[in-house]
């Protein structure tokens, strides 16, 4: 590759300048070139430039230029320096403008690879395992896809079971318009497959659906995989320690057995219906964001939206400009982090930087992961001597809180939003969304209410709100999942009784992966595994799936046939998790969300470090189980 200094000045502007000074520590072998240029400022969610000025990006520009141009022009063969242990912990100090604890080191070194750098050029061998396991996965998603890698990579048979006809989990069923992923896309992908051409830095459905499927596709699962194959029924025989499962194909059931089952449905996965009055009436067409016809029910028609979550958010500001009429029935207002990425384009720059620097996708996933993650987690803590009635939770909170409020107020013309747009609950307490102003300026167009009453019924002919009747030719459910029912519809019995019945919204799980009622079942994105203070919750799933490998290891190389958590593990477990989220904003009473249950518990979301969260999955212990 010939590159010239020309080029290399003209692409290297659209460089996140923190993460483009790590990479000059590989092609140099010198990590002490860091002392030497500007340093970053504490780094916060969104901002990829550590707050440097103008001169100071120029600098490091400069310096990269002649760098650079030496590295590609190198007649020579050119190798990536492996900085050592402290030398990486070095640079995550630097791109962050932060001291990272020791502790977050070797999580991130196996996260982004960046221990393995030498071996990037060849096959890593796998651990093949030699047995005659029979494995089945629920669900063709994102960590479904994911167990079979993982499967196969250690030679294990196993049958992917979806109920959909193609890939992609919910980014399959939500098509509806506007569909986009609210996590930095160069962070919401596979650890193992990055991939650097996304076209917007939060892509839209069809983008990621086709990652999902070129994943897929790569590592040739379609032989393993039934579609349209919906699983109905499990029973765990204790004697032959196999599960019994049946599923429906063509309207056919089916049984087949299984020595163990890994859950991958998740927890966005059955639509939830509203339960209004008259629903069923309404003569003209409805339906669930999930489940968006393909004829046109939108154009010039008079459109409701119930709900105005994260889907309505997403849909509303897409449709609002085909409909005669738009109308969104809210329930409480959601809080906005300011973002003016959200629907913007890669630039065609950014993407050769993230394809051709040294490790720079590495260190820019770096950049995006730390921010949001466990740097975030204690503003989510409630301090017991705060006072601020419900607007806040502790003085972080509350500037954030200021800080939100003031960027929605600044987009607002017409003073009577202010009063529906405003939250009255804290800041994260629910699902934070993306704010690129779309949402605030569809709600200011001619053709668009916003009604904040609460429904009283369904009519024949539309929405009923205080005795007055609203008129609809569709209405659109923006109304979420039963997230809190976990594996539901499915019948599940470990051979003690029906897991729903035992638990109904509120199961107990270890580490939301294993259940003591269910032998030989391990769950991908189980219960309290849902990420709330950002993360990405693929890496969440590796974490998973990085655990459940470890159980299968251990059952085969000492030939056990069935295992199960052990009670007091899961207890003390559900003590120590519910008594973390009895602390958070998520648990606060002015909060209502679907990280709660019927009784208002948390049982969806995770309080946990990302870095406790992965030591504990990455260190299977064969104490918590029996064998």
């Amino acid at each position: 590759m010939n590159i010239n200094k020309d080029f290399l000045s003209k692409t290297l502007k659209y460089a996140s300048f923190p993460v483009l000074a790590a990479t000059l520590v590989h092609i140099t072998g010198d990590a002490s070139i860091l002392t030497n240029l500007p340093k970053p400022k504490l780094a916060t969610l969104g901002e990829t430039q550590g707050y440097l000025t103008d001169k100071e990006r120029e600098t490091i520009k400069n310096i990269a230029v002649d760098l650079l141009f030496q590295f590609f022009n190198d007649q020579g063969k050119k190798k990536i320096y492996v900085p050592n242990e402290s030398e990486l912990h070095q640079i995550m100090n630097y791109i962050v403008g932060d001291n990272v604890s020791q502790e977050y080191v070797p999580m991130m070194l196996q996260e982004l690879g960046l221990s393995n750098l030498e071996d990037t050029s060849r096959e890593i061998p796998l651990d093949k395992l030699n047995t005659n396991l029979q494995v089945l996965i629920i669900g063709a998603g994102m960590s479904g896809i994911l167990a079979a890698i993982k499967l196969s990579e250690l030679g294990i048979q196993y049958k992917l079971y979806e109920k959909s006809d193609g890939v992609g989990g919910t980014w399959h069923d939500n098509s509806y318009p506007g569909s986009r992923v609210d996590i930095a896309n160069h962070f919401y992908s596979y650890s193992f497959e990055e991939n650097h051409r996304w076209s917007e830095y939060f892509s839209r459905q069809p983008e990621l659906k086709k990652y999902f499927e070129s994943c897929f596709d790569k590592y040739e699962l379609e032989n393993n995989t039934l579609f349209n194959t919906e699983v109905t029924s499990m029973h765990f025989d204790t004697e032959s320690s196999l599960w019994t499962v049946t599923s429906r194909k063509d309207n056919e059931d089916i049984s087949k057995k299984f020595n163990l089952i890994i859950s991958c449905v998740g927890q966005l996965n059955y639509p939830k219906i509203p339960e209004i009055s008259g629903l069923k009436n309404f003569q003209g067409d409805i339906f669930h964001s999930a489940r968006w016809p393909k004829q046109d029910c939108i154009t010039g028609k008079k459109v409701a939206v119930i709900g105005a979550g994260a889907s309505a958010f997403q849909i509303v500001p897409s449709i609002a400009d085909h409909c005669k009429e738009l109308t969104i029935f809210q329930r409480s207002a959601p809080w906005m982090f300011p973002n003016p990425d959200y629907h913007k384009k890669v630039d065609e720059g950014k993407k050769w930087l993230l394809e051709n620097l040294p490790c720079y996708s590495r260190w820019y996933r770096f950049l995006l992961f730390w921010p949001g993650s466990d740097q975030l987690l204690n503003s989510l803590i409630v301090d017991p001597k705060w006072s601020a009635e419900n607007y806040s939770i502790n003085k972080e909170n509350e500037f954030m809180r200021q800080m939100f409020v003031d960027a929605m107020l600044e987009q607002i013309s017409d003073n009577s939003l202010i009063e529906k747009v405003i939250p009255d609950y804290p800041p994260f307490g629910k699902r934070m969304l993306q704010d690129n102003g779309a949402w605030l300026e569809a709600l200011h167009k001619s053709n668009v209410n916003l009604v904040t009453d609460k429904i009283s019924r369904i009519r024949i002919n539309g929405v009923e709100v205080k005795n007055e009747l609203h008129e609809f030719d569709t209405i659109i459910l923006a109304t979420g999942f039963r997230a809190q029912e976990f594996f539901f519809p499915i019948k599940i019995n470990g051979g003690s009784g029906d897991f729903l019945d035992e638990y109904k919204d509120s199961p107990e799980s270890y580490l939301g992966i294993t259940f003591s009622n269910l032998p030989n079942f391990f769950a991908a994105y189980g219960p309290g595994t849902n990420l709330a203070h950002a993360g990405s919750i693929i890496f969440n799933s590796e974490c998973q799936l990085r655990y459940i490998c470890s159980a299968i290891k251990y059952l085969v190389k000492h030939d056990h046939k069935r295992v199960k958590v052990r009670k007091a593990v899961v207890k003390q477990y559900q003590e120590d998790l519910e008594a973390r989220l009895s602390k958070t904003v998520w648990q606060h009473p002015s909060v209502s969300s679907w990280y709660q249950n019927s009784n208002g518990k948390v049982v969806t979301t995770s309080p946990w470090r990302l870095v406790e969260y992965w030591n504990w999955t990455n260190n299977f212990d064969a104490n918590d189980y029996e064998f």
